[in-house]
């Protein structure tokens, strides 16, 4: 018998078939056994609704192919799982595939064991801290068509779901001012995502400070003998259900000056998504999506170009490559239908859900924008937000958040509310957006939007839409669809003063 332990590797079927057809075969029997000696490795360590995926398993199965199915999942008492938790489990099998033989160019059926009975605990899951076992069907089928041999493995696979740790310890703001007469004491800190039931503990100058056991709030030690200083207190986190400990230090984790009087504290700002957009790629930061691309070539969809010069006293060092990204529509002094998409990379603001401001940070610009007949703009550059983009556009929800931002043209010092009209502001205005104290034709705008609203989402994504808003071609006095460039695009938290 052929154990087959499910590495990479790619099993050509039409061989294990051609064997079968073989005349020296013909007085030859084969009995094959029901699936045997299943395999997983047992998982420890996966936490609370966090994605789990197990390692592939050696199954006995002489040679055939084999499927598999869950049958069951039990917890650490015996009580089978219900649909809901089931839900975001699941098991792969082999995969088909049609290759072509290079030599004869005939089609070859092969089958792909790579993943084959790799089990999956998708993200959100509803499994709680708890032992489980899975309970796992292999089946295989010794002849096209004929009855199947199956073994049910009762618990085949072990997996145990612990707690979530503490990822992030937050104290905000980071930098916070103890005084001498004990009359203050720190914020409360964040756990985050983690799990809550926690114990906290000092691991060093436990002579001059005491932290509440609970709420992890820290104080000066009374009647105990301090000097003015800062300092740069260990705290402990400790799991209460699985005794596990996180330890947190460090001037990027919490600084605490002790002083007689009270002092003023600079707070923050970290710009902690500032792609460079110097290239096409999510290393850089963006994706674009083509819907419509009317006359304009592939290759000159969202190219790009210098940076925003009025963002270079703002750009951190490691942006210093910036670039910024236009599409220019109008070919050949003709404007046809455009549509397309820059696409963040989508940015986890749960870790800054506690104690800062949030704000998405971006600068736009309009150039060549004509109105048509009319007096519309035949184009805008429209911003949207998403909680669930994952690979396309169409598939995502989008919100349009335009009317939302707080824009500043040309660093002028005046704020208004949303993005400006695109063009020159003359003319008919049938959509009434005009306005020529905020003609942006051909200047920077900075555009902030305010991410408090979105402050729990795992899953943020920010995207530009170039969107048109005529039919046909337009050109000369029935309208220009003209470019938009984007630049500096990031994503920024302040600290919020300690209370």
């Amino acid at each position: 018998m052929k154990k087959i332990a499910f590495l990479s590797m790619t099993l050509v079927l039409s061989l294990f078939l051609a064997c079968q057809e073989d005349t020296f075969m013909e007085d030859s029997q084969v009995d094959y056994a029901p699936p045997s000696e299943l395999e997983y490795m047992d998982m420890v360590g996966a936490r609370e609704g966090q994605r789990i995926i197990s390692f592939p398993p050696a199954v006995e199965t002489g040679g055939l192919v084999p499927t598999f199915e869950i049958i069951r999942v039990k917890d650490g008492s015996g009580n089978e799982l219900g649909e809901d938790q089931m839900a975001f489990i699941s098991i792969e099998n082999p995969e088909v595939e049609i290759l072509v033989e290079e030599e004869t160019g005939e089609d070859v059926t092969a089958i792909n064991y790579k993943n084959a009975g790799r089990i999956t605990v998708a993200d959100g899951n509803l499994l709680t801290i708890d032992n489980y076992s899975f309970d796992i069907k292999v089946t295989t089928y010794p002849t096209e068509g004929g009855a199947g041999l199956e073994t049910v493995f009762e618990d085949g696979f072990k997996l145990s779901v612990g707690p979530v740790l503490v990822n992030n310890l937050n104290y905000m703001p980071k930098t916070q001012n103890l005084l001498l007469d004990g009359s203050k004491e720190t914020s409360k800190p964040s756990l985050g995502s983690a799990n809550a039931d926690v114990m906290f503990e000092l691991a060093d100058h436990t002579d001059i400070f005491t932290i509440d056991a609970t709420t992890g709030i820290i104080t000066l030690k009374e009647g105990a003998a301090v000097e003015e200083g800062t300092y740069y207190p260990q705290v402990n986190v400790i799991n209460n259900i699985s005794k596990e400990v996180v330890m947190f230090q460090g001037e990027s984790f919490l600084t605490i000056i002790v002083s007689e009087e009270p002092v003023e504290i600079p707070l923050k700002t970290f710009k902690f998504f500032y792609p460079t957009m110097e290239a096409e790629n999510t290393m850089y930061g963006y994706r674009k999506f083509v819907t419509e691309a009317g006359a304009v070539p592939d290759n000159k969809i969202w190219i790009q170009s210098g940076a925003c010069p009025l963002a270079a006293d703002d750009r951190p060092d490691e942006a210093s490559g910036a670039k910024s990204v236009f599409t220019n529509i109008v070919i050949g002094g003709e404007s046809l239908p455009h549509e397309s998409w820059v696409v963040m990379n989508s940015q986890n603001l749960e870790d800054y859900s506690f104690g800062y401001d949030l704000s998405a940070v971006f600068w736009m610009k309009n150039q060549y924008v004509e109105y048509m007949t009319d007096g519309r703009t035949p184009t805008d550059l429209e911003v949207y937000v998403s909680s669930d983009f994952a690979s396309s556009v169409e598939d995502a929800t989008w919100e349009k958040v335009n009317v939302k931002l707080k824009c500043e043209i040309n660093n002028s010092g005046t704020i208004i509310d949303g993005t400006p009209y695109p063009g020159d502001q003359k003319g008919d205005d049938p959509d009434g957006r005009k306005d020529s104290g905020a003609n942006a034709d051909a200047k920077w705008v900075k555009c902030t939007l305010d991410l408090s609203p979105y402050k729990d989402l795992s899953n943020f994504t920010l995207a530009f839409k170039f969107a048109s808003y005529f039919d046909g071609s337009i050109s000369g006095g029935t309208g220009r669809g003209g470019r938009y460039y984007i630049s500096d695009v990031h994503m920024q938290a302040t600290e919020l003063p300690q209370e």
